[in-house]
Formats: C-alpha cells, sequence, structure tokens
C-alpha cells in the first residue's frame, strides 16, 4: 500500500486531497462559528420579545445623537409613546410584502415630547392599483392617543423620496426623515400590532417568527452543515486510500486470470491425450483434481 501510495500519481493526488480535506475542515469550524452566533442572535431577540415595555425615550436615541443601537439591543422590544400622530406628514413605503401580497407600508410620524417616532400602523394593498392611480390610506386618528408598538431597526438605505411622487419612499431611514420633519426623529421605526390606535382599516404586520428570530438558516441547518463538512474532508483524506487499494485488487486479480490461463492451456494440452470416450464431466473433474490434487 506504502509503495503504491509513493508513486508520482498518488502523491499528486494525496497532496490534492489534502488541500481539500483542509479546506472543508476550515469551512466546518465556520459553520460552528456561525451556528454559536446564531444561538446568541436568536437568545437576544428572544429577550428582547419578553422584556418589560419601556418609554421609547429609553430604548431609543434620536438619529444623530450617537451610535446607533444594535439588533441584538433593541430589536422586537415593546415600547410605549404618547403623542400626536401628524397626517401631513404621512408617506407609504413602497415595495414591501405582507402575506405575500405586495404593497406599502403606512408610516405616519408620532409627535411626542422627546422626539417623533415613526410608526407603521400597518399595509395597504397594491393589487388592483392602476399604474397612473393615486394610493392613499386611511388617516390616523386626531389628538393624542398612547401606543405600544414593537422597534424594529432603522433602515440605512437611502429613501428616495425626492425621486418618487409625493408621500412615497423606498426605505424608512430616520437620518433621511429628520431634516424634513424638522424635529429630532428616534433612530428605528415602531411596528404597531392590531388593536393599537392609528390600526383601523389597515392589514396588520405579522409577529416575529420566534422559532428562528434571527432570519436565514436555522440552528440545525448549520449543525448539519458543521457534520457535512467534516464529512467531506473524511472522504477527501480516504479518497486516495481507497483508490490505491482498487488498484492493488485489480492487479492483484489480472494476475490470477493470467496464472489461471497459463495453468489451464497446460491442462488442456494433457487432457488431449485422454480417450475420447471419457465424458465432458470426467474431463471437467479430471482437469480439477490435476490442478489441486486428488
Amino acid at each position: 500500500m506504502l509503495r503504491t501510495l509513493r508513486q508520482p500519481r498518488y502523491a499528486a493526488l494525496s497532496a490534492l486531497m489534502l488541500l481539500v480535506a483542509g479546506l472543508c475542515v476550515f469551512l466546518g469550524t465556520w459553520q460552528i462559528a456561525r451556528l454559536a452566533t446564531k444561538r446568541d442572535e436568536n437568545a437576544a431577540l428572544r429577550h428582547n420579545d419578553h422584556a418589560a415595555t419601556a418609554p421609547i425615550s429609553d430604548v431609543l436615541p434620536l438619529a444623530g445623537s450617537g451610535p446607533a443601537p444594535s439588533t441584538d439591543e433593541v430589536e422586537y422590544r415593546r415600547v410605549s409613546a404618547t403623542g400626536t400622530y401628524d397626517a401631513t406628514q404621512q408617506q407609504l413605503v413602497r415595495q414591501r410584502i405582507v402575506g405575500g401580497d405586495t404593497g406599502y407600508y403606512v408610516l405616519t410620524p408620532l409627535r411626542t415630547d422627546g422626539g417623533t417616532a415613526l410608526v407603521v400602523r400597518g399595509f395597504i394593498s397594491a393589487t388592483g392599483v392602476g399604474a397612473n392611480e393615486k394610493v392613499t390610506a386611511p388617516a390616523p386618528p386626531t389628538g393624542p392617543v398612547s401606543i405600544v408598538g414593537r422597534v424594529r431597526m432603522a433602515e440605512t438605505r437611502e429613501d428616495k423620496a425626492d425621486q418618487l411622487p409625493k408621500g412615497q419612499v423606498e426605505s424608512i431611514n430616520p437620518g433621511e426623515q429628520a431634516p424634513r420633519l424638522g424635529v429630532g426623529v428616534y433612530q428605528g421605526w415602531l411596528q404597531l400590532p392590531a388593536g393599537q390606535p392609528g390600526t383601523e382599516n389597515l392589514t396588520p404586520l405579522a409577529e416575529p417568527d420566534l422559532s428562528n428570530p434571527a432570519g436565514g438558516a436555522i440552528e440545525p441547518q448549520h449543525l448539519a452543515y458543521i457534520i457535512q463538512w467534516y464529512l467531506f474532508a473524511a472522504l477527501a483524506l480516504a479518497a486516495p486510500i481507497a483508490m490505491a487499494r482498487a488498484d492493488i485488487k485489480r492487479a492483484d486479480q489480472d494476475f490470477d486470470a493470467r496464472e489461471f490461463d497459463h495453468q489451464d492451456g497446460a491442462l488442456d494440452s494433457e487432457v488431449a491425450a485422454v480417450p475420447a470416450a471419457m465424458t465432458e464431466e470426467e474431463l471437467r473433474a479430471k482437469k480439477l483434481a490435476d490442478r489441486y490434487g486428488r
């Protein structure tokens, strides 16, 4: 076996398989880190979901007043706010999907004493709306309201308010909203559940899936990837040995076949002198007896 593996073609194959195995081990180890990260992220978001409701000013800073909070710190936290909806600054957030239906989030600023909260009151479908038709959303309630909503992370991409029809945006970006509103805006947005003031006649957004709140691959899937990559590494290391064993076995079989043909030819010449009266079975028995001994 060792002599076979030292042949140039097997040496080259072994070197290649070592590289492949090293890459597979690296990917498996990376998946271990990804699994640990996913578990931490899911645990943080589930903790946020179960945390007690807090005033919005205790959870979110105003945009531009400091670093934005991390997802693990605030995503899905329930916060309370009291103020007045600003219907004149209501906007529709384009290209959103709820329940498989494409449409708009209804984004309404809620002006409070500490700053303005960007509140998504619900969703309206774009199905059946013509390309040139204007989409309108129900007006929010007037007067002071008190709400409890879930914190969702601010979106950082450009909202393109100056490139779209009036009252529409591409994203919920507090940093770009603040100059237009002329007030401090909290660094994030609130998702209102059904039954809160302002959700009437709107489709509520779905509650988060806490089985895998961080999204992406689920935890068991990362575990399967770990097993898969380490198994690939073991197969890569075993490949040269398996191929060498197969070649050795094939060579042994070829040798035995040549030896058998040589002995068979010699026996055939001996059998030629046997009386013609012998039957085929007797001839076969004689050949076997001569080969292996009586």
